[in-house]
């Protein structure tokens, strides 16, 4: 058991109890005698973030070929430099990518990357949660759309022996992707109950490319190939018409908004407020840090609400309440893990952050100020299913981490 005494929560201070991976009761004065105390004076209890896209193990490609159109970047910068990943170079950039994850507050992800197994390892070790997702792109060749639906049904049949990973597919989008892979992908996920993956509408470039190749525009596309439901993401999906906008809401499909990713790259700025005001579910995601530069929903917080704004012109839109909920349960409710929240009987995914810290002052309104003031010195500790990943700042080895990091992108870059 841990017992949290005198945490800022809800406009005072509170008692948290978390018995095995949940949190077990809110009060004001709790008495647990085993159970291992922190003294939470002048820091306030918070849930954690749920990263909806990202590519973790990019970690070594911070930094490198900036300033390009996406289509350039990836074929220029980007696909020529992951040719040399191998599943060791990967597990140790999973481990980095989760140290800043852990450091900037979030316990969940959804990943979409190469050599699955190292990452899963990675989580294993690190303690925090994962989607993770085996990656479909046959470029339109049959006999590799084969191999990937041998892969997939492989990866889906293993058990990993951990309950921190959420399994998922991924088919990265309809310009790498065949319909049969699409297809069968799905048909996957729904035999199992889980997330279909998939970078859409991303930039104008995508939809201008598919429309004369399929007589339909991305998402349009994806719902004739009978792929959306509620247990499909949508990463960026930027550029959608009302026609589209309809086909995401009535099938529940999940939006993941990667603002920062999506200005860096000039791929379009997303409708935020008008997708929210149409009911549409709306997720948040930083991307790799190759098109961010960071893992950071802090900032990516911030970000998208600016860029709303702006999109808008409307002072109104984005509020901080709705983009904190894009960060943390939207997120998680979309995985369907019961998190995201700070209530009894949810999973004790949170952060403490201290209130004495400039950018949380003064504490008029906490959500306003972690949305559009605070940066990752705020968070001083983040727990994961119950249990302390960081503690005053500090992640058991990550010494280690950042070596074993430095030293493998010597060798990739």
């Amino acid at each position: 058991m841990i017992l949290l005494k005198n945490v800022y929560l809800n406009g005072k201070e509170q008692d948290v109890l978390i018995e095995q991976n949940k949190i077990s009761k809110i009060a004001g004065k709790i008495e647990a005698g085993s159970a291992e105390v922190f003294n939470c004076s002048g820091k306030a209890i918070l849930p954690t973030f749920c990263n909806m896209h990202t590519h973790a193990s990019m970690m070594f490609l911070r930094g490198v070929g900036e300033d390009l159109p996406l289509f350039d970047w990836l074929e220029k910068e980007i696909w020529p430099r992951e040719a040399k990943l191998t599943e060791e170079s990967i597990y140790y950039l999973s481990k980095f990518a989760m140290l800043e994850m852990i450091k900037t507050g979030t316990t969940m992800f959804l990943d979409m990357y190469f050599y699955i197994k190292s990452t899963i390892q990675a989580l294993k070790e690190m303690g925090l949660r994962g989607a993770v997702t085996y990656v479909g792109m046959d470029m339109f060749d049959e006999k590799e759309a084969e191999n990937r639906i041998s892969a997939a049904q492989k990866f889906l049949n293993t058990d990993f022996d951990t309950e921190l990973l959420v399994k998922g597919l991924s088919c990265h989008a309809v310009y790498t992707t065949s319909e049969k892979l699409f297809r069968e992908f799905k048909k996957l996920c729904r035999q199992k109950g889980l997330i279909l993956n998939v970078h859409a509408s991303e930039t104008q470039k995508e939809v201008d490319d598919c429309l004369p190749k399929h007589g339909q525009r991305p998402v349009e596309l994806l719902d004739s190939w009978g792929v959306l439901d509620e247990k499909t993401v949508l990463a960026h999906a930027v550029h959608l018409n009302e026609h589209e906008i309809e086909l995401v809401k009535k099938s529940g499909a999940i939006v993941a908004h990667n603002p920062a990713s999506n200005l860096k790259l000039n791929s379009g700025q997303m409708p935020l407020q008008h997708y929210l005001d149409k009911g549409l579910r709306v997720t948040l995601g930083t991307d790799g840090v190759s098109s961010n530069n960071s893992l950071s929903m802090i900032d990516e917080m911030k970000i998208a609400a600016f860029s709303a704004k702006n999109v808008a012109n409307d002072s109104t839109a984005a509020k901080v309440q709705d983009v904190f909920d894009m960060a943390t349960k939207n997120g998680f409710e979309a995985l369907g893990l019961k998190a995201g929240q700070i209530k009894e009987g949810y999973l004790a995914d949170f952060m403490l952050v201290d209130l004495n810290n400039f950018a949380l002052l003064p504490n008029v309104n906490l959500i306003s100020n972690m949305v559009y003031a605070a940066d990752s010195s705020c968070i001083t500790d983040v727990f994961c299913n119950g249990k302390c990943l960081m503690k005053d700042k500090y992640v058991p080895n990550e010494e280690k981490i950042v070596s074993d990091f430095k030293r493998v992108c010597e060798d990739l870059l």
